[in-house]
């Protein structure tokens, strides 16, 4: 990659929607001759997100001046928000050592942009992504090191010497290592600033070493940082550790009950992203390499080869978000509160940013005896430039304003960290500020419904609406539900497995009407049996079921709840055999591109993120190796060192960005086989 881009931040972090697939090229033919394509990542037309959700208002308050704010972290201090930004794009030889703190003013109870103001207080910072106000002091999260500002000479800006570092050493130099942050903690009247550490990885996705610097240092972790006071010093306070074992914990935050929330994305070990209501000391499941001089993941199994790692050793997920079809990058969670009227059903939800797919989607959580699970729905998406129906670049870090309203801040660059942009459709800006709020009890359209929870119940599943459905309706109604479970393993993503369709016996409605209650026989848990992929299984990764409701009017007809413990216990029986690549590879190698690949590989000839497989095989082409452009034929044997190998060489005009993916030998013939197939 020439510049691989905090783009790549989350790179694969968020981006790369499952990537299975082989990197490996497409170019337009034109009388016979290959022709370059500038590296321009776009959406599958199915994975594109459409509209602002109606009960919701979208307005675009950026100041209007001459300033990008590529927002990485923001934080409310009275009526001003202070925001750290940075341009994601630079080589891991050159970290971006140009991030800025602004604060921004005119921004609460306004609307006229001209009004407000972008005030520069700081730069020349190592990638910072954390941010809080705490007893008038700004903290600041950069790459390597967390820091208190002091503006000593009272000149309301900020040089090198007015930067008071409580903690050095948290990285080496790599593009995937960031501080995530901050939110706040309290706990015995003491101030603590919660963060997460992300991990190194190589360019493509794999796992690479976390070198230690600060031995204090575990990546792939949740910490708190304090106790801060506004005056402590470097020896006042120390680093402890929440839980660990994540990838790319983009998102943080802290809830009413002081429960605190991460979001994760998909790479090894993480066959989906995930949201995750953390318990104390618990392990998530993504193993850091263990090497001499590397520091690994808190509560990380010592034991446990950390090259192999496994799900039996780790926490379970507390709900799943399907790679491309619900989320692809996402960002931080916040939490809805103080609605009223009719609204106040969302209370206590919580609504997560998506930065690729240029949306936001709601979770709904609740505990099923001791264990916390919930549902992932559809909310709001598409780009509007103007700000006002949908969003004006991809949405990386949420706040609360002290008028209750939430503001969403935008971030991203060239490549692939951005919101992508449709098939035709010109790349989304890279930065961005907008004020989201909601309607009152009578701007609530009439003809407006929704599914606003689903519910574990013993044999089956509540689904709770907005506005109350007739036993005509119900009746009228057609439900198309499925579930499916992972197998994570120490390759990139992982396709879905052990696919059943649940075909409901009976449905009711509650007295309200608002309650549909379905039986569902053969609902499956946490629990035996579990689905296998060589040596790893499915255990403590529950199950998505994916609901579908057509024949009723509602603004999104599709929910994925994550299915950890169901009251009464889960089925017991055999599980299907999932797609065998011996006995049907064609079958298998079509399951996987759906699963894994189809948001960045199509197969009739469209350019996403990575090229097409249409009429791949057998075609001449430019591709990079070593650094030089030679000419290959793509033939068996060069589709197998793409799959394996895939940044050792990679096609002219894409960016070698594909992650190694851990195939067996038989699973790639049977890829290979399938690709040879579309002319």
């Amino acid at each position: 990659m020439a510049t691989f881009n905090f783009t790549h931040l989350l790179i694969l972090m968020h981006c790369f929607t499952r990537i299975l697939a082989i990197y490996i090229g497409l170019f337009s033919l034109a009388n016979g001759e290959t022709k370059k394509k500038k590296f321009d990542p776009k959406l599958d037309k199915n994975a594109a997100a459409d509209e602002l959700h109606p009960l919701c208002r979208m307005e675009n308050v950026y100041p209007d001046q001459d300033v990008e704010l590529k927002v990485s972290a923001m934080a409310f201090h009275g009526d001003d928000l202070y925001v750290t930004v940075f341009t994601p794009d630079r080589t891991n030889k050159a970290p971006f050592k140009k991030g800025e703190v602004y604060k921004v003013t005119g921004i609460i109870g306004n609307s006229d942009r001209s009004k407000i103001k972008a005030n520069r207080l700081m730069g020349d910072l190592y990638e910072p992504t954390a941010i809080a106000v705490h007893e008038n002091k700004i903290y600041i999260g950069e790459k390597d090191k967390i820091s208190r500002l002091e503006d000593r000479n009272n000149d309301g800006v900020f040089t090198a010497d007015e930067k008071v570092v409580l903690i050095d050493g948290l990285s080496q130099p790599n593009f995937h290592t960031y501080t995530v942050g901050f939110e706040k903690l309290v706990r015995e009247g003491k101030t603590y600033l919660v963060g997460n550490l992300t991990t190194s990885i190589r360019q493509g996705g794999s796992r690479d070493l976390n070198i230690t610097v600060n031995p204090k240092t575990k990546r792939g972790s949740t910490f708190l940082l304090g106790p801060v006071t506004g005056k402590e010093t470097p020896a006042d306070v120390d680093i402890s550790y929440y839980a660990g074992g994540f990838r790319t914990p983009n998102g943080i935050a802290v809830g009413p009950d002081d429960e605190i929330i991460v979001t994760d994305n998909q790479g090894v070990f993480n066959p989906s992203n995930e949201f995750i209501r953390l318990s104390p000391e618990a392990f998530y499941g993504h193993f850091l390499l263990k090497k001499n001089n590397t520091n690994i993941a808190a509560y990380q199994p010592e034991d446990v080869d950390s090259g192999k790692g496994g799900s039996k050793h780790q926490t379970p997920p507390t709900v799943h978000l399907p790679q491309g079809i619900v989320h692809r990058s996402p960002t931080q969670p916040v939490i809805l509160k103080n609605l009223t009227g009719p609204l106040s059903v969302y209370n206590g939800q919580w609504l997560v940013g998506d930065l690729t797919l240029g949306r936001i989607n709601r979770v709904f959580l609740e505990e099923v005896e001791g264990t916390w699970q919930g549902a992932v729905f559809l909310h709001s998406g598409g780009h509007d430039p103007e700000g006002k129906t949908g969003l004006t670049a991809g949405p990386n870090r949420f706040a609360e304003g002290p008028d209750g309203n939430l503001y969403v801040g935008h971030i991203g660059d060239g490549g692939l960290w951005r919101f992508l942009p449709e098939p035709g459709k010109e790349p989304k800006p890279s930065y961005g500020l907008q004020r989201l709020s909601f309607v009152g009890a009578k701007d609530v359209p009439a003809d407006f419904n929704e599914m606003v929870a689903i519910r574990d119940i013993p044999g089956g599943l509540e689904i709770e609406l907005f506005k109350p459905i007739s036993e005509a309706e119900l009746k009228a109604a057609q439900f198309n539900i499925s579930q499916w479970t992972y197998v994570p393993t120490n390759g990139y993503g992982g396709a879905n497995m052990g696919t059943e369709k649940l075909s409901a016996t009976s449905a009711s409605l509650t007295k309200d009407g608002k309650r549909i209650r379905l039986t569902l026989p053969g609902i499956r848990d946490n629990s035996p049996p579990f689905a296998t992929r060589g040596d790893y299984t499915s255990e403590n990764v529950g199950w998505v079921i994916d609901v579908e409701i057509n024949k009723l009017p509602l603004y999104k007809n599709k929910a994925w709840y994550t299915m950890i413990k169901h009251q009464g216990g889960g089925a017991k029986t055999a599980l299907a055999v999932s797609v065998n690549a011996k006995k049907d590879p064609i079958g298998y190698a079509k399951a996987q591109h759906k699963a894994v690949c189809a948001a960045c590989h199509s197969t009739d000839g469209t350019r996403l993120v990575g090229p097409t497989f249409k009429g791949l095989f057998g075609r001449t082409q430019k591709i990079i190796r070593d650094g030089k452009t030679v000419e290959v034929k793509v033939d068996d044997d060069y589709l197998r060192r793409a799959i394996n190998d895939p940044l050792a060489e990679y096609p002219e005009g894409y960016q070698p960005a594909m992650p190694a993916v851990n195939l067996p030998a038989h699973e790639q013939k049977a890829l290979i086989k399938w690709i040879k197939t579309l002319k």
